[in-house]
């Protein structure tokens, strides 16, 4: 598997490390589903206030060990397979009552030591048995970037300095029945999928995440489901972690009386009245679009392999006559999708590119 990575140089303190972030055979992680939240932008001293979000239900997941490189997660649907290297954390398979998959290629999840700034990407593919008689196969890529650093508040109680936020983008593409001699663009479905993770220093796994992932059946649009979920200190502190309790220790007596505080407010709000249009000419492409707040726009142009061509992003305060621009030139004839984030809510177009 090939890695390819570029470094930031930051003073920032936390950095995920396998001493302190990797999962742990015997441990049992309660995670609260929560109401959906806009995961606010990336860079230096972000504050995200996510304390006054609704809990809906409760998910566990629980891992054990095979070997002194192998790892097991279980949770209430599936089983997955990890295996530990040197710098990273990869998946080798999952399994579920309808569907098991078998990583050729083995999917990225972590690589460590992991510092702002820093981005890693790599392919996979794998194969996969759906309902134990259809087959399909899986390729994508993904890309892991540690996006922002800052101040979380998650309560009263609980405001987390020196947060450590992991953005992931996968793009995946399912071909069903892929023993089946028909065309390439038959039974081929897309999924785009957003992750961000808030690691809080002292704390083995994220205290946050969020996800967004959008499902496409032949280029067309199908949905776009969206989660939220924390794992309160409360919760992580009862674990047996005397790496990150050091850590937690040594923190308090630095922190002291500082400033917990500092930094500008991300946006939280998602309805940002957001109308756009796509404008075709040739090889350019053109997002025009009006906000009635501040907002950030992330547009992706997808093909149907879940290749990413173009990753743009820009933050607008409130205006109209907004335009972002994207260069096509050198991408083959066919069909594409603009996958557009604003503020977590999905927008998505099909364009022909000639």
């Amino acid at each position: 598997m090939l890695i390819f990575h570029s470094i930031a140089p930051t003073n920032a303190q936390n950095t995920l490390s396998q001493a302190a972030n990797l999962m742990q055979p015997g441990d049992s992680v309660t995670k609260e589903r929560v109401e959906y939240v806009y995961a606010g932008e990336g860079g230096e001293h972000a504050v995200w206030d996510f304390s006054n979000l609704d809990s809906e239900d409760t998910y566990y997941i629980k891992y054990d060990t095979i070997s002194e490189s192998q790892l097991t997660g279980y949770d209430m649907q599936k089983t997955y397979n990890y295996r530990l290297t040197s710098d990273s954390l990869l998946m080798t398979g999952y399994e579920s009552p309808l569907l098991s998959i078998d990583y050729q290629q083995p999917l990225l999840i972590q690589y460590f030591p992991l510092k702002f700034g820093q981005t890693y990407s790599a392919d996979y593919q794998g194969n996969g048995r759906y309902c134990s008689t259809h087959f399909e196969r899986n390729y994508g890529s993904v890309r892991i970037t540690a996006d922002a650093i800052g101040t979380l508040i998650l309560s009263e109680k609980d405001t987390l300095p020196n947060t450590l936020r992991i953005y992931t983008i996968n793009t995946e593409a399912i071909r069903l029945n892929r023993d089946s001699c028909r065309n390439d663009s038959d039974n081929l479905k897309l999924v785009i999928t957003e992750h961000y993770q808030w690691y809080a220093l002292g704390y083995r796994y994220p205290v946050f995440e969020t996800i967004t992932s959008s499902t496409y059946d032949n280029m067309d649009h199908v949905a776009t489901s969206q989660y939220a979920y924390r794992c309160p200190p409360e919760i992580q502190i009862e674990m047996n972690d005397s790496t990150n309790e050091r850590i937690r220790c040594e923190q308090q007596r630095e922190a002291d009386n500082q400033n917990m505080h500092n930094g500008s407010q991300t946006s939280q709000g998602r309805d940002v009245g957001f109308t756009y249009d796509v404008d075709v000419n040739g090889n350019q492409i053109a997002i025009n679009y009006s906000i009635e707040k501040t907002a950030t726009i992330r547009a992706m142009i997808v093909d149907v392999m879940g290749n990413v061509y173009h990753d743009i992003q820009q933050t607008n305060q409130a205006g109209t006559n907004y335009s972002l621009d994207i260069d096509c030139t050198g991408l083959r004839r066919g069909q594409y999708i603009i996958y557009i984030n604003v503020n977590g809510t999905v927008y998505n177009n099909k364009i022909p590119i000639k």
